[in-house]
């Protein structure tokens, strides 16, 4: 009886400890790639040179692709991945890993990058009146 007891003291303890514990999100884990284009709150873009060539591209013509993963000021990343298949810009928004987000991935077409001074914006997007923000840097 004595064991018994101690065993659900135990197990009940080691429930609780894992219960409360901070067990770290997914959205803490995601980790960019080198290759994608990283916007952080403090005004640097990693791998601006390949935005440009990105928006030079679709200017262009030439089929290419990117993703853009950008913070909330709480630091969960919304990852924006770009696509033109020579014709049209396609833009899908993952907010999966955004705690206070929409927690969806919505794909819908834009009609192109706007670019004033170091702001980085998408215009003529399907369901979105005003431009869609994509970055902006120092």
């Amino acid at each position: 009886m004595i064991r018994y007891l101690g065993f659900i003291t135990v197990s009940i303890m080691f429930l609780l400890i894992v219960g409360c514990a901070n067990i770290e999100t997914d959205s803490k884990k995601f980790v960019p790639s080198d290759t994608d284009i990283v916007n952080r709150n403090n005004g640097d873009i990693k791998n601006e040179i390949r935005l440009k060539e990105f928006i030079k591209n679709t200017e262009t013509g030439k089929k290419d692709s990117i993703r853009v993963v950008a913070y909330t000021k709480e630091g969960d990343p919304i990852l924006t991945d770009l696509t033109y298949n020579g014709e049209q810009l396609e833009i899908t928004e993952d907010t999966t890993r955004d705690e206070y987000g929409s927690g969806e991935i919505n794909t819908f077409g834009c009609e192109k990058i706007l670019v004033e001074g170091n702001k980085y914006s998408i215009i003529g997007c399907q369901g979105y009146e005003t431009p869609y923000y994509l970055a902006e840097g120092n």
